[in-house]
């Protein structure tokens, strides 16, 4: 008989009672069986933790924490991390609903790559299903070797990854300004290889109270940091500066290397360098944000970032 390697789902929880019911039978009612359930409350007032006790009297595959102060979600999720034990490690918000095999099929299709992710589609705050939307027909997604696509945007969705306990050794601590999703998956494009699935495995729900607001539904926009001399593009210098410090990273040089020259530019210097630099990593950098129809769209949009003032 075949072993199966251990998975551990690490689920967090705060003030999710109207939702943690039907997550955690979708997540005990997993066609794959060797699996620990851990899971971190972070101080509920709901009766969330009540939910999370009867939960824990019916399966022995339950270990549950409770926080004795409120730690924040990205703190949060590292706790849970930290405390799984498994082979591979799948991460799960409080809100959501797993197909059923997810895990047996992406146990199947990790191979040799440290971290893969998939598809989700959208579900509203009844359970039913958002019109046939899913992330990969809202969001680019990449599937390569590079990590310079996430130091302008993010494709990686926590509730979506499986990734290996090798991992650990890399990511931690986790940095409160920066959303754990991004980090690992910024991580792991530098510690491994990625591979996306393209394969609905989750229902992700949309609400007025979930941190990633898909379809807007607090009616709010993006922020977007605007900073003098760049004008057509978001820069979070804090998340460049960070990366650029990471010691792991597969290309030092060209991380640095971003960081300078944006943090240059948005004084109004080195125009022309930036330009040239841009221009030459285009495809990697900006994968995630812009399709140019054409090489001269390419040329123009980078002009007018590095050209044109706010």
């Amino acid at each position: 008989m075949t072993q199966t390697p251990l998975v551990s789902i690490a689920i967090c929880t705060y003030n999710g009672a109207k939702y943690i019911g039907p997550l955690l039978q979708s997540i005990t009612g997993q066609s794959y069986n060797n699996l620990e359930i851990v899971i971190v409350d972070d101080c509920s007032q709901d009766g969330t933790f009540d939910v999370l006790n009867i939960f824990r009297e019916t399966d022995q595959r339950i270990r549950l924490y409770r926080n004795e102060k409120n730690l924040g979600y990205v703190k949060n999720f590292e706790k849970a991390i930290d405390l799984s034990t498994g082979e591979y490690i799948a991460l799960c918000d409080q809100d959501d609903i797993w197909v059923k095999d997810k895990i047996s099929i992406m146990v199947g299709e990790i191979k040799d790559n440290i971290l893969i992710y998939h598809n989700s589609d959208f579900i509203d705050d009844e359970g039913e299903l958002i019109g046939t939307e899913t992330i990969a027909t809202k969001r680019i997604l990449y599937n390569g070797p590079s990590c310079l696509p996430l130091l302008f945007s993010n494709c990686i969705h926590g509730h979506a990854v499986l990734f290996s306990k090798k991992l650990k050794d890399y990511i931690f601590p986790f940095d409160s300004r920066f959303t754990h999703d991004w980090w690992i998956g910024y991580v792991a494009f530098n510690t491994g290889s990625v591979k996306y699935i393209d394969k609905v495995l989750v229902h992700y729900r949309q609400h007025e109270g979930t941190i990633t607001d898909t379809f807007k539904l607090r009616g709010e926009d993006v922020p977007k940091l605007r900073v003098k001399g760049i004008s057509l593009i978001d820069v979070d210098f804090e998340l460049l500066e960070y990366c650029a410090a990471f010691k792991y990273n597969r290309e030092p040089g060209l991380v640095k290397e971003t960081h300078r020259l944006l943090s240059h530019l948005a004084k109004g210097e080195q125009r022309l360098k930036t330009y040239w630099f841009l221009l030459a990593y285009f495809d990697l950098l900006f994968y995630l944000r812009y399709k140019p129809k054409s090489f001269l769209s390419k040329v123009n949009l980078i002009r007018k970032i590095c050209f044109q003032r706010t």
